[in-house]
This record gives C-alpha cells, structure tokens and sequence, in this order.
C-alpha cells in the first residue's frame, strides 16, 4: 500500500504539471501556487540489480519522493530581498550496496534509511547585489565541490564523494542528514565569480552510541543536533558565463578547502603508541585535533553543436591518511546532452578512484603480521554509463545505467560473504525513473 502512495500521488500532479509545462509561472523550478510561492514534487524509482561480485547476486529498489516549497518574501508580503525553502522526502525501501554490493560508493544517490524526513529548512537574505547570507537546516552537497557534469549518474560518490563521507561525522551534513548551518555567499559564484563558506553543527546525527546508525537516530530530521564540533567549508569559484539561459557554462574551476574541529581517532596508533593490531594495544586509538582537507573542481564544455554539447569534469579530494582511511579520491567524466537528436537526453559517463591511505594500509599489514588472515586494503574504483531518456521533457524520464564496481569496500572483507578475502568485483544493472515538476 505504501509503496503504491508516491505513484498515486504523482499521476495526477504530473498530468497538471504537463499541461502548464512551458508556461511562465515565474518559478525557478515547480509550479506558482501563488505569486512568490512555488511548489515541486520529485520522485525517484531505483531498480539495481547484481549481475555479479558483490555481497550477493539479485535485485533491489529504492525509491524517493521529494517535496519541495520556496518563497519569494518580497513577493509575498513585501520583505524584499528574502527568501525562504524547505523540502522534506520519503524514502523506502532495500538500499542495493548495504544489501548486495558492500562498497565504499553508494549504488544509488537516493539510497537511504525508510523514513520520512525534513531536509532542508533555510531562510535567505540577498545582500544588495553583493551576495547572499542563508541560515537554517542545511545540507553542504546542494552547493559545495559539485560538478553540473555529474548530476545525471546514479552513483553517490559523483555527488558527495566517499572521501568526504568516510570522514565526517554521521557522513558530514550531505543527502539524507542536513544540519544547523549557516552559509555566506560572496559575488556570483553560482554562474560567473565568486564564494562561498558555509559553517555547519559538526555531526548531523546528534548524540548516539558509537555502533549506532545516525539515519536512525535522527531518523525524521528532526534532531536539529548542534553536537560535535563545527564542520567548516569554503569554495572560491570562478568561470566564464553562459552563452544563454539554461545552458551550461563554457568552463568553470572551484577551489575548495574544509576544516572540522572535532577530535578523531588515528586509524593505526593507541594512546601510547602501539599499532592497534598489536595484542599488547589498549585498542583505544590515539585522538587527533581536528580534520581538515582540500578538493578541486574543473569542467568545460569541450563542443557544441546544433541542439547539442558535450561536457567534461574532473575532481579531486586530499586528506591526511592518519584520520582518514581514504585519503585521495579523483573523479572524471563527461555528459553529452543532445545525443542522436534528441536534445532532452543525455549519455553520461564517470570514473572514481578512492585511495585507501598509507596508514591503512600499514595497519592492514600488522594485522597479518601478528597472525589475521585478510588482505590489504588498497583502492576502489567506480565506473558507470547511463542514458537519460527524456519521455516527457523536465517531467518523466528512464535512465537504463551500467556500472562496475573494482575491488569494493578497497578489499575490506565481507563477513557475509567471507572472513578473510576481498570482495569480488561487482557488475550492476539497473534502471532509473524520474518523475515530477
């Protein structure tokens, strides 16, 4: 019964949507309930499917439904220069890498716990041309280190990249958690030059039990934790503009850099010094000040043709290796928009590769030193096609993808599967559909 509700609820939105699909309601996405006022449904279907490798072979879906409200203030009620937004989502259903795949890099950028939760909760204020200053709920992956050229694959790690994920508290303020935050933004970083800091609380789950999951404790994202630290982010952006509306820019660089002032375990050492392999070891890791690293963003559209171009990108994330199992991740891709003719699709390729640290992988080697049998931890590599299928143009969409998973979870074994040797490389099929205004 639940599952069939986001179906239901959509028909009939996405035949209203359709028929005033190239009307000007004066929203920048959605339809105008009222002047100033705009409302947008989203729903997304996974079906990911294990050909091979992985945990285990077979099929799961997960599917979302997000809702979204945003208020034009001066519009509305005369306070000009005010914004307002808020989107919550339902999520349901088997996440395919917790039950199938065990990778580092999420099968699916939807997947998460069942629930219905809030996200986002911010209000905005334009700063007289100059930039804009947002406070409320946040989520750091709406804006920081991202690349337009991605947003078409299905993988988690194009999005908010597993470097990020793996060393932050609850997974950083990122898709399913966002968190209390503020974020100023100076000149345009969005569409020519410009940047943007953003300070938010530093675990989004809130006070828990260390083997407990954060999706659960802040189950409704409700929690509005301000435990944890502070988790800081800032990104300078520059690029040239776009030739017209709604197209992309011909090239863009982001330079970004974050900081979090927790204290976090070393993945090697104990209090005293002592590899925590070692018998000997009080097991208790040796508390790091702090955690902090860097990334760079670079895209250009390399051609463009009648109805049609092709865009490429690349990424990097570095890391200290003594707090953070991966400390390198670099990405590379491109999307061809308006292939074949037709100019609503779009072909899209990405490749990542998350480095396992040294000090890792040195732990790795003593644990076989002092008698474990298991491998070393070493890399993992994600590789995905897709085509995105418009049927309706921005409102219903199939996204047939492929993607192969090298050496998942970089060789941590699987219990499920076995104690002491890596997980085989994993092959995924699947099928993506988006619906919604």
């Amino acid at each position: 019964m639940f599952r069939c509700l986001p179906a239901a609820l959509l028909a009939p939105l996405l035949a209203f949507s359709t028929a005033h699909a190239h009307g000007d309601n004066g929203c920048e996405e959605g339809l105008a309930l009222t002047p100033g006022l705009c409302a947008s449904v989203q729903g997304t279907l996974d079906t990911v499917g294990v050909a091979t490798g992985g945990v285990r072979r077979g099929v799961s879906a997960v599917g979302q439904v997000r809702l979204g409200l945003t208020a034009d203030f001066g519009v509305l009620v005369g306070l000009d220069g005010w914004r307002g937004h808020a989107s919550a989502m339902g999520i349901w259903g088997r996440q395919p890498t917790l039950d199938r795949v065990g990778s580092l890099a999420p099968a699916s950028n939807i997947e998460a716990l069942t629930t219905f939760r809030l996200f986002e909760l911010w209000l905005e204020r334009d700063l007289f041309g100059l930039g804009s200053f947002r406070f409320g709920q946040l989520a750091a992956d709406s804006e920081f280190a991202t690349a337009s050229a991605a947003e078409h694959l299905v993988n988690g790690t194009f999005g908010w990249p597993v470097a990020l994920a793996g060393a932050l508290p609850s997974g950083g303020p990122a898709y399913p958690l966002a968190t209390p935050g503020l974020r100023l933004a100076l000149g345009d970083p969005e569409d020519a030059t410009g940047f943007r800091i953003g300070v938010f609380s530093g675990d989004p789950g809130g006070r828990y039990l260390a083997d407990a999951d954060p999706q659960r404790h802040n189950r409704h994202g409700l929690n509005f934790s301000t435990r944890g630290g502070a988790f800081l982010m800032a990104e300078a952006v520059t690029g040239g503009s776009a030739p017209e509306a709604h197209t992309p820019r011909p090239w863009a660089v982001k330079l970004g850099g974050w900081y979090h002032t927790a204290r976090f375990d070393d993945v090697r050492r104990d209090e005293i010094g002592l590899s925590l392999a070692d018998p000997d070891s009080s097991g208790q890791p040796r508390r790091r000040a702090g955690n902090y690293g860097g990334y760079a963003v670079a895209e250009a559209v390399v051609w463009r043709g009648e109805g049609q171009h092709v865009a490429v990108f690349a990424r990097g994330f570095a890391q200290p290796g003594d707090r953070n199992a991966v400390s390198l991740q670099l990405d590379a891709g491109l999307a061809w928009s308006g292939p074949f003719g037709r100019e609503a699709d779009t072909l899209s390729v990405g490749v990542s590769h998350a480095r396992i640290g040294a000090r890792s992988r040195r732990l790795d080697r003593d644990l076989i030193a002092f008698g474990e049998d298991r491998p070393v931890r070493s890399h993992e590599t994600v590789l995905e096609v897709n085509y995105n299928l418009s049927v309706i143009e921005d409102r219903l969409a199939v996204r047939p993808f492929v993607q192969a998973m090298f050496n998942p979870a970089a060789g941590e074994p699987d219990t499920r599967r076995s104690n002491t040797r890596a997980l085989p490389d994993a092959v995924l099929l699947g099928l993506r559909l988006t619906a919604g205004f």
